[in-house]
Parts: C-alpha cells; structure tokens; sequence
C-alpha cells in the first residue's frame, strides 16, 4: 500500500515537472518570433489548451475513474462561494492592489490606466490557465499527497518559474518575486477551502495591476492578442461542455 503511495507521490511530481517544462518551452517559442499565427499556436493553444486545461483534466478524469463531470471539477477547486471565500477574496486582492496602487497614487507616480482595455481579455485568458494549472490541478493532488505546506512552496515556485518563458520576466529580482506573489495565490486557494474561484478573482485584479505598472515586461497587447484570447475562451468553454457530455454519455455508453 505505501509503494502505491510512493508511486503516486512519484508520478504526480513527474507529471507536474514534465508539464512545467513544456509551458516553458512553448512560452519562450511564442515570444521568440512573435506573430499573431505562432503566438497563437504555441502560447493559446499548446500552452494553455493542451498544457495548462487538456493534460490536467485527462489526469483527474483518470484518477476519478468515470465519476460525475461536477466531482471532477470539484476536485479542481470549482466550488460556490460562501462568506468564508468572499472574506478571503476581498481581503487579498485589498492587500495585493493596494499594496501596489497605494505606494504609486501617493507620490503622484501616472498609473497608465489606458493600457488596460486592451489587456483584460488576455489577463483573463492567462489568469485562468495558471490558476486551474498551478491551484486547481496540481496544488490540489500535492496537498492530498504531500500536506498543504509544500503544497503551496511547489505551487507558488511553479507559478514563477514558468515565467522565465517570457523575455521580460528572466531576472533573479522576478522569479524570487513571482514566488512570493504565487504563494500567496496558492495560500489564498488553501485558505478559501481549495477554491479556485477565490484564486483566480485575488490573481486577476493583481495581473491587472502589475501589467499597468510593468507594461514594458509583458508581450504586447494588441486587438489581434485581445481576438486570439476570446478565441481561446469560447474553445475552453466548449472543451468543457464536452468534457461533460463525455463524462456523462461517453464514459458509461451512450444511451440510446
């Protein structure tokens, strides 16, 4: 019994490295010759419709045997808010957006509110990936496995060194960082009772923020970026209307 657990412990960690690695790559090929085609085959879909959504739901429909499609999403965090979540969403993201709107507005420093329409749909898009990748999927199998301390350290560590994917995001000074802002992501997941919804809404507003400040480290946001992260939302709700039927009909015999 303790071999199995050993192998599991084994394979999730293997997974999760493997994974990381990939998002990496893909990330660094979609900056390295950045047209709007190959940004959007090796960021939108292989990062984040194949990496970051198809990998991980393929292993929890595996681990899960042929449960409801609901049980499988639970397991990824997908839960309803209660006054616990909504505590800890507001609380994180008073603390990481005015932690960084505060200092600036105080010294009179120019917040360049107008680049923001133009990054919401792709801040969305990116939000959800690294939220069901690092918190839903594999935060979640760590804690079951390892206990939630280095659940969080190998979430949050995850979480900034897919990072040195992006060009403006390779120094010592953003990775370190990054860690610190992923594990407070990964903590406010824990704290919230595993929810993902709480994850994703304290990372958004954060990714808002730090894109209207550090502008000049991010990809261009551009309307051809804004139409290929709308794209790419309908295909991740379309892959989980199917993931449902699937669950539903496929895995037990269609009915007839």
């Amino acid at each position: 019994m303790k071999e199995i657990a050993n192998r599991g412990k084994g394979k999730t960690l293997l997974i999760s490295a493997g994974i990381e690695i990939m998002l990496i790559i893909c990330i660094m090929a979609a900056n390295l010759n950045p047209t709007p085609i190959l940004y959007f085959i090796f960021y939108n879909l292989l990062y984040g419709l194949v990496f970051s959504l198809l990998i991980p739901l393929y292993c929890l429909y595996k681990e899960n045997g042929a449960p409801a499609s609901g049980r499988v999403l639970a397991e990824a965090g997908f839960k309803k808010l209660g006054i616990r979540q909504w505590g800890v969403l507001a609380a994180f993201v008073v603390f990481s957006v005015g932690g960084q709107l505060i200092p600036k507005m105080a010294v009179g420093e120019q917040i360049q509110w107008h680049l923001l329409p133009m990054g919401i749909v792709p801040l969305i898009m990116t939000t959800f990936f690294e939220e069901f990748l690092f918190r839903g999927f594999v935060q979640s199998r760590i804690d079951r496995q390892f206990g939630w301390v280095p659940a969080i350290l190998v979430s949050g560590a995850m979480f900034s060194l897919y990072h040195l994917g992006y060009p403006g995001f390779c120094t010592w000074e953003d990775i370190l960082l990054l860690f610190a802002v992923g594990g407070g992501f990964a903590a406010a997941y824990k704290l919230s009772g595993n929810n993902l919804i709480v994850s994703f809404f304290a990372n958004l507003p954060n990714a808002f923020v730090t894109y209207m400040l550090k502008y000049e480290q991010f990809p261009v946001m551009s309307v051809s970026s804004t139409i290929a992260a709308a794209v790419t939302l309908v295909l991740i709700g379309l892959i989980f209307l199917l993931y449902h039927d699937f669950v539903r009909y496929g895995a037990h015999g269609i009915r007839s």
